[in-house]
């Protein structure tokens, strides 16, 4: 088995290698719609007002959308309990917004018990253990799927909202420190799915996951999957299931972090590799009558490091720009509320991709 390992490895670098020149088209794609993702837990643990961070943000950037979680444990504290002023507070905010500008804000809404943000699964603690079985049974009952109707029937009137995302990266597993397994049950991502559409048919529904290799795997994937048992500890997301359950794809691409592979390249060659990725699932998409969105694009450093630069978001956008994509959600904002030189660099990569 570690020689089988070792051989899809080779094969992979190879791969890699090979796709690693750049064939841009002549003429760019019509610009997608371009925002960021925005979630209150960062400005509370920095003791900030949410709705005013938000407020900064949208002077600073005036995004076409952004994605704005409803927290499972934020909206249902008590059993029973549903409480929405976590949400409605940055609604006011955008709403306030788009009142000063000609350019509107729009709402992506994130629901379901796994969501952006560490540790990816928001599920309030009277619901049980963080780990399966144990979700898809909290998931299954009464007040869970109250919160998830609720949630539906309250937003899907507004004028600010632009789409729903069901679940984050729900069939990757992403265990760590405060979770176990945390991957959603894929018969309870299709009936929210199916729910959403029910009760909202006039929005359409995104599911997201992680690409974390390049078009060499993603291929792979699509028309080798036997092949893939030479990649075991190599993962990859899940992009072909991902896209084959919701209106849009959305894929969660990053140049620098602790699950990224073949680090010892540049930020430069892995951003043309996810370029790659990003027209290789364009097609796939556009053959199933369905939308790419770049659902988080790195923007911020991981941690502290330092390898992932101002230059390398604004070097990033530039690759990304060159594909067919409808919405790009940066990640990373609240970096930009401390350090000037990634807000300067976020304002320029969002330009980059609207022009």
């Amino acid at each position: 088995m570690i020689r089988g390992s070792l051989k899809g490895l080779v094969l992979i670098i190879t791969l890699a290698v090979a796709l690693g020149s750049e064939t841009w088209p002549q003429t760019p794609p019509p610009a997608a719609q371009v925002g960021f993702s925005f979630s209150p837990v960062t400005s509370e643990q920095a003791n900030r007002d949410p709705a005013h961070d938000l407020a900064v943000l949208l002077a600073a950037t005036n995004p076409d959308v952004v994605r704005l979680p409803v927290y499972w444990e934020y909206v249902e504290p008590s059993q029973g309990t549903l409480d929405f002023s976590s949400v409605d507070s940055l609604f006011d905010a955008i709403s306030a917004h788009n009142a000063q500008t000609a350019r509107a804000t729009r709402i992506v809404l994130s629901i379901g018990a796994r969501n952006f943000l560490y540790p990816e699964l928001h599920e309030p603690a009277w619901a049980g253990p963080r780990a399966q079985p144990y979700i898809t049974q909290a998931q299954s009952g009464q007040a869970y799927r109250d919160y998830f109707s609720a949630s539906i029937a309250r937003y899907r009137g507004s004028p600010l909202l632009y789409a729903w995302q069901v679940e984050n990266e729900p069939l990757d597993v992403v265990g760590n420190a405060l979770t176990g397994v945390d991957n959603i049950d894929p018969g309870q991502l299709a009936w929210e799915i199916a729910q959403v559409h029910r009760l909202d048919p006039g929005h359409k529904v995104l599911t997201t996951t992680y690409d974390g290799w390049n078009v060499g795997v993603d291929m792979l994937q699509v028309y080798t999957t036997p092949l893939l048992q030479l990649l075991q500890g190599y993962p990859s997301g899940h992009p072909q299931e991902t896209l084959e359950a919701g209106d849009a794809l959305g894929l969660d691409l990053y140049l620098e972090g602790p699950s990224i592979p073949l680090t010892f390249t540049s930020v430069d060659l892995r951003a043309e590799w996810k370029r790659q990725a990003l027209s290789f699932w364009s097609s796939q998409a556009k053959a199933a009558g369905k939308e790419l969105w770049l659902a988080e694009m790195q923007a911020q450093p991981w941690g502290d490091s330092t390898s992932f630069t101002p230059a390398d978001l604004v070097d990033s956008a530039e690759d990304y720009r060159q594909e067919r994509l409808q919405v790009v959600l940066m990640w990373g904002v609240d970096t930009w509320l401390s350090d000037p030189a990634w807000l300067k660099a976020g304002i320029q990569a969002m330009h980059i991709l609207r022009s």
